[in-house]
């Protein structure tokens, strides 16, 4: 699930997106997917999605750890679209659709720490809520390792190093049945820590600052705008739709222009 280098990117990025505030990234991504969901033209579509590029280009964000995660959610869109749509552009229009709301979400999940990601929303679900989605984060990780090394252990022990499929399949049984175990006594062993450090049945996380308060009212705008394009265009679909082709020119220049100042830059 490339959790480790998601973590990296978010933490130790130093682009003009990882200097706005959660918040502010946050709000444009919920204008932007009000705008995926509310269209249904192809092309105004395909023309969020070079949006959306060009601000992950621009962010100097991993392309292949980008647009893979980003491309997850089209294996299942296409069965739905396969099953669900009419035609071969609805069809197209659905794949779309899920791969342009996925790369809005992976856009700021791969610029903002997860406990920032979290802190708006903390204040607004349940307590419980709010603390389980903190101390998933750390636990993943945990988890993580100690699966690897356990995986690891039980493929020494029964020799595994032809490969065999049935051997490696007990093993990583036996692997999964260990972290299970572990991962019991790991929440245990967090609770009683907290609640001997003071823990009041809430873990508040200071939500930081904005570096560019400018960049956070633009960002914010850019997205209002899309989603005005989006109403526009699904409220007067029939007089707009023949020029639909004119959609996609503004993003695909922005990409291009993102493209050669990140190979300048490199």
């Amino acid at each position: 699930m490339h959790i480790g280098r998601i973590d990296e990117s978010a933490t130790s990025g130093d682009s003009w997106l990882h200097r706005v505030s959660p918040v502010g990234k946050l709000l444009a991504f919920a204008l932007v997917l009000a705008a995926v969901i509310v269209s249904w033209n192809v092309l105004l579509v395909g023309s969020l999605t070079l949006s959306l590029a060009a601000v992950a280009v621009s962010a100097r964000l991993k392309p292949r750890l980008t647009f893979a995660l980003a491309a997850y959610p089209a294996v299942f869109a296409l069965v739905f679209a396969f099953s669900a749509s009419t035609s071969v552009l609805g069809g197209v229009t659905i794949v779309l659709k899920a791969v342009t709301a996925a790369l809005g979400a992976i856009i700021v999940v791969l610029t903002t720490p997860y406990p920032y990601v979290f802190a708006p929303i903390q204040r607004i679900v349940p307590t419980i809520v709010g603390d389980a989605l903190l101390m998933t984060y750390r636990s993943l990780f945990l988890l993580l390792e100690k699966f690897g090394n356990l995986l690891t252990a039980a493929r020494l022990r029964a020799g595994l190093a032809t490969g065999h499929p049935i051997r490696s399949a007990r093993a990583t049984t036996s692997a999964l049945g260990g972290l299970l175990l572990y991962s019991i006594d790991l929440s245990q062993r967090s609770y009683d820590i907290m609640q001997v450090r003071g823990y009041e049945g809430r873990l508040r996380v200071p939500m930081p600052r904005s570096q560019a308060p400018l960049i956070d009212i633009a960002l914010v705008l850019s997205a209002l705008a899309l989603l005005a394009v989006s109403v526009t265009w699904r409220l007067g679909w029939q007089e707009l739709n023949p020029y639909s082709w004119a959609l996609p020119i503004l993003p695909a220049h922005a990409l291009l222009v993102a493209l050669i100042t990140r190979r300048r830059g490199a």
